[in-house]
């Protein structure tokens, strides 16, 4: 009897021990709330999300866009997200419905969305295959404009750059300190260029300047096609983040192999210095071809990577799902998660926003 009464005992005194240390990492878990962390875990928006970009609009929320994707069974063409704090977010439309496709572009090829306020307006630069009426060219970068970053969107009609494969897509914009403004794109195992966009925002003016050039950026072979820039500035240089080398599987059936490398530079233009520890961020025990990020900074200035990836157990590689993980500044240089891809797992420290919701 008194054996079992030791066990009753014990057992009891085990289950108060787990109900405790429960309680006390919600309690944590809500004070870190309470702290403006938005607590999370990778993926933060489970949903093919591929090639996000994002930004933080005038009316407080972010948004992000992302090459489309089909929801409830149908196409949707360049997705548009919602968040109050970089963690949780909604879907909430499209910038283009399916009877507004430009008539110049190609429903089936249209990707690598960028979005940007300029003076008042909405800008969301985009990649398509170019449809001149008689051929389909190649592909090019085209730009729909909107009051509101959910639309309605009205596209300006045509190509603000194209060429002759697939050389032109993946579009950032860069608005720099001294008013000029950039536009960057590049992939086809061509160098990701530069050139400098028109205050319309509706073609370009100058010449193309290359500033990456493919097979020297990285030293485990995901550079042999390089693409998906974006630019910040930080202190006195311009940091180029850039994935390769294949996002997806390809005609012969062979996995993607892709991950994010970066660049920086005292000019916008170049010449770019890249990163010896390249790349910053690649697959890991849980997550697949991380890649084609963008860069945003939550209220308190941290910088986070927002991101697409495969899960492991994805063998199909059906859905790239969106990842978020914190930017930490070291040596001149960012690091994510120490270098060991992308985090998994409760992170307690996430943004800082003053706008939160719960799950």
């Amino acid at each position: 009897m008194k054996r079992r009464n030791a066990k009753f005992i014990a057992f009891s005194l085990s289950i108060i021990l787990i109900v405790l240390a429960a309680g006390a990492w919600w309690l944590d878990h809500d004070n870190e709330q309470q702290n403006g962390h938005a607590a999370y875990a990778n993926p933060v928006f489970d949903h093919d999300a591929p090639d996000p970009t994002v930004m933080k609009a005038e009316d407080g929320y972010y948004y992000a866009i992302s090459t489309q994707s089909k929801y409830d069974g149908s196409v949707v063409t360049f997705p548009i997200l919602q968040s109050a704090d970089l963690v949780h977010w909604e879907a909430k439309g499209a910038v283009f419905p399916p009877e507004q496709i430009p008539s110049w572009a190609t429903l089936e090829y249209m990707w690598a969305p960028h979005l940007t306020f300029y003076k008042g307006k909405y800008y969301v630069y985009y990649s398509t295959k170019v449809n001149d009426g008689d051929a389909l060219k190649g592909m090019g970068i085209g730009v729909a404009i909107a009051d509101h970053p959910l639309g309605p969107y009205k596209d300006s009609g045509g190509p603000v750059v194209w060429g002759t494969r697939f050389e032109k897509i993946d579009p950032f914009v860069l608005d720099d300190d001294d008013g000029k403004r950039y536009l960057y794109w590049g992939s086809d195992k061509q160098p990701i260029y530069v050139q400098q966009l028109a205050d319309n925002g509706l073609s370009v003016i100058g010449e193309a300047k290359d500033v990456i050039q493919p097979n020297v950026q990285s030293r485990k072979m995901y550079d042999i096609l390089v693409e998906g820039p974006w630019v910040v500035k930080r202190s006195d240089y311009y940091y180029m983040f850039f994935s390769g080398d294949y996002c997806c599987v390809d005609s012969n059936g062979k996995p993607p192999h892709y991950a994010v490398m970066v660049a920086r530079s005292k000019s916008p233009a170049g010449p770019f210095e890249p990163n010896k520890n390249n790349p910053i961020v690649e697959l890991n025990e849980n997550f697949v071809a991380p890649g084609h990020n963008a860069v945003i900074q939550d209220d308190a200035g941290t910088d986070w990577l927002l991101y697409h990836a495969f899960k492991k157990a994805d063998t199909a590689f059906a859905s790239r799902v969106l990842m978020l993980d914190r930017i930490d500044w070291k040596d001149g240089w960012p690091v994510v998660n120490d270098g060991h891809g992308p985090s998994s797992g409760l992170q307690k420290n996430g943004p800082i926003t003053n706008k939160l919701t719960g799950r």
